[in-house]
């Protein structure tokens, strides 16, 4: 079977390997000249297999009205006029309810475990080093009505097996020293010992070299990809001004699946949430991270990556939802610059430059995998900020569901339309 799977990032590549290893022959397709370009290249490294929590809850629901009228807030929606994003919005407010809020975490919950049990394959079997590591995850609170929500969520999930400590303020310094938040503003947090780091990037190098190293899988990079329909049937894409023909197409464009979609004849509910991000150095060893942290307030995140010249921390923050914009705004560039040096000890100057990327955002928070509405069109996309977490397991339910094997997960909680 030749099967295209249409991008390059860390869900796309992870598509192109379980495929691969069903014994498939596999096209990789991509606008950007070399993998992981996207939402991928700078994201916030942490394999957040147990913080599942979706971004539409009632918690979310109580601070609409600074995320609409405050230009500082950390997360910030600017008002679109189309149809589009007036129908997202409206199924995000749906979203909001603690039934949803449910339903999505125990369906996120199932995806994750499948993924960390199938990225241990993809690690052993590929032979990669993308400085992965347990580091262990902690959520520090600011906000007392957020630190509140987060502990009914921890109770929550503590029914559905994930193992999760909640802290007040002290125990979160001592747990994490690296810390530099002054006790009374932390009211709590939420310590989960189990979670994963790792580089995106440096996977999807790896990933793709051993996958150009198959005689059955080839790379089409550098030119815009667009359908070819026929009797309304995906047969081709297009792609730097050549056909390329396959069985089946598997959709793994990030933010610009919706694009595509459109195309094709119908529309994905995806918003892009941009995010920035920064790649500091520690001052010195003082200033070096234990675990994984999330200021859940500011939302910002610190991944401590151990490279082979010493430590770097990841430091990724900022939703917004303004469209597919990629432009560096530098005063949300240094919202994540500013919300860093009040929590860290880090080098500001290691990186003068930062990082912006778009996530594609669904109204629940779940990605879709599954048979879109064109026939040869598999879905594989929406994953938001849980991306590099939910790869390796959405591309493996993407594979079952193409091959007609029995999911390891329900697939209707990610369908198309669910």
């Amino acid at each position: 079977m030749r099967v295209c799977v249409l991008g390059a990032g860390v869900v796309g590549l992870a598509t192109a390997w379980a495929l691969s290893e069903a014994g498939c022959e596999v096209i990789v397709a991509d606008a950007a000249t070399t993998v992981g370009q996207g939402a991928s290249a700078g994201n916030g490294a942490q394999l957040s297999y147990n913080f599942v929590a979706p971004f539409a809850s009632p918690d979310t629901l109580r601070h609409l009205p600074a995320l609409l009228f405050d230009k500082a807030a950390p997360v910030r929606i600017k008002p679109q006029f189309n149809l589009d994003f007036l129908r997202w919005n409206l199924a995000f407010l749906l979203a909001c309810t603690s039934r949803k809020e449910r339903e999505t975490t125990v369906a996120q919950l199932a995806l994750a475990a499948l993924s960390r049990a199938e990225l241990d394959i993809v690690e052993k079997t590929a032979d990669l080093n993308f400085c992965r590591r347990v580091a262990g995850k902690l959520v520090v609170y600011r906000d007392s009505d957020s630190f509140a929500a987060a502990r009914r969520q921890a109770e929550a999930q503590r029914g559905l097996g994930a193992e999760q400590m909640v802290l007040d303020g002290p125990e979160c310094l001592r747990r994490e020293p690296g810390l530099r938040i002054a006790p009374g503003l932390l009211r709590g947090g939420v310590y989960t010992p189990s979670e994963e780091l790792g580089d995106s990037a440096a996977f999807c190098d790896g990933i793709a070299a051993r996958l150009a190293q198959r005689n059955s899988v080839s790379f089409m990079m550098g030119g815009r990809v667009a359908p070819v329909l026929r009797d309304g049937n995906l047969v081709a894409v297009r792609a730097n001004g050549t056909e390329i023909e396959a069985d089946h197409f598997v959709l793994c464009l990030g933010s610009g699946s919706a694009r595509f979609a459109r195309a094709c004849g119908f529309r994905l509910p995806i918003q892009p949430m941009k995010g920035y991000s920064f790649t500091f150095r520690p001052r010195d060893r003082s200033g070096e991270l234990r675990h994984s942290v999330t200021d859940a307030d500011r939302k910002i995140v610190f991944a401590p990556l151990d490279r082979p010249d010493g430590q770097v921390i990841r430091a990724a923050g900022i939703a917004d939802l303004v469209g597919e914009d990629h432009r560096i705004h530098p005063n949300r560039l240094e919202a994540v610059r500013r919300g860093t040096a009040d929590a860290l000890d880090v080098d500001l100057d290691s990186d003068p430059t930062g990082w912006t990327g778009l996530r594609p955002a669904t109204p629940d928070s779940r990605p879709i995998v599954g048979a879109s509405p064109v026939p040869g069109l598999l879905l594989n996309t929406g994953h938001g900020a849980l991306g590099w977490t939910l790869a390796c397991g959405s591309a493996r339910l993407a594979v079952q569901l193409l091959l007609g094997q029995e999911p390891s997960v329900p697939p209707a909680a990610f369908a198309f339309g669910r």
